[in-house]
């Protein structure tokens, strides 16, 4: 068995006139920092000319079939595009690539906050994390939704948490947290209703690199967890990113930018130790409220490094 990693990049071509071609690159995830990382391209996932919201930005592995699905952003970028037209998942697109879409009805008639995703099954259900980090474009912030494994599904908002759901949460145009994320990992090998946490890799929305604790019942993020080099320097990316845990043996939680950078994250198990959404004691390894992001490698990925194709979702499977 070995640990893989599974990233999604945008439609490749750009061309809207021939339907929107996502390709799915799976790479072996290192031990130990390495430089280069090479990939090899697993399949295409093929969508509709008219899907407003093609982008498959979250990724997440099911712990019971072991299988990658991917939920698509909320929103394309704008502040007078369309909120959540469509919300789509797209199953099975790791080895062996055998896609299958489908497209989960709404309770409430909730509509997804944000444009950035992120997203994680547990054991019953996959969470999709969507944010917003630029000011430009409305409120800064984001909100958790539940979307239930049957077929089609039906995708909910979380917010069980301060004040009563508001009108503008249900549309999608208000968060229900303030702090924005776009990347979520849910811990299936120690399960409970706040092992999970979420990434921000985003200075645009006016703070650092950040981690949160999720509450999966509430859909509640914690105070932030500043992420820092090794050197003790505040990680300083403006890149849209993904997390997840290898929830395999000896756990690891890994993190990944758009461009394919991949970090290793250290120093949560402070604050995962810590009840509630609380942060970790300061006598931990790294001290509350802090982690250390360590490079791994770069993923050669076609168009990455210059911007021309996004790679934002991420997920990890042991094959």
């Amino acid at each position: 068995m070995a640990l893989y990693g599974y990233t999604i990049g945008e439609d490749r071509d750009g061309n809207a006139s021939n339907g929107k071609q996502l390709d799915v690159y799976r790479f072996l995830i290192p031990a130990a920092p390495g430089g280069t990382i090479t990939p090899t391209r697993v399949g295409t996932v093929n969508l509709p000319a008219n899907a407003t919201t093609a982008d498959l930005e979250g990724l997440g592995t099911n712990p019971i079939t072991g299988r990658v699905g991917a939920v698509n952003e909320a929103r394309v970028t704008g502040p007078t595009t369309p909120i959540d037209p469509t919300v789509t998942v797209v199953n099975n697109v790791d080895q062996p690539f055998a896609p299958a879409t489908t497209s989960p009805t709404r309770t409430a008639s909730d509509r997804r906050f944000g444009f950035e995703s992120g997203a994680d099954f547990n054991r019953s259900a996959l969470y999709n994390i969507s944010g917003n980090p630029n000011p430009a474009n409305g409120p800064v912030g984001s909100s958790l939704y539940r979307i239930t494994t049957a077929n089609p599904g039906v995708i909910s908002l979380v917010d069980n948490f301060g004040p009563a759901t508001t009108a503008a949460q249900r549309r999608g145009t208000q968060p229900t947290n303030s702090q924005f994320a776009d990347g979520l990992a849910i811990d299936n090998l120690n399960p409970g209703n706040t092992r999970a946490l979420a990434s921000d890799f985003r200075t645009n929305d006016g703070d650092g690199n950040q981690l949160y604790k999720v509450d999966l019942l509430t859909g509640q993020l914690s105070a932030p967890i500043a992420l820092r080099t090794p050197s003790g320097q505040a990680l300083n990316l403006n890149l849209d990113s993904g997390l997840s845990f290898t929830n395999s043996g000896s756990q690891r939680l890994l993190g990944w930018v758009e461009t394919g950078a991949v970090y290793e994250i250290t120093g949560y198990q402070d604050e995962l130790a810590a009840s509630g959404l609380g942060l970790g004691s300061a006598g931990g390894a790294n001290g509350a409220g802090f982690a250390t992001a360590t490079l791994l490698g770069n993923v050669n990925l076609p168009n990455a490094v210059s911007g021309v194709v996004d790679y934002e979702g991420f997920t990890i499977v042991n094959e």
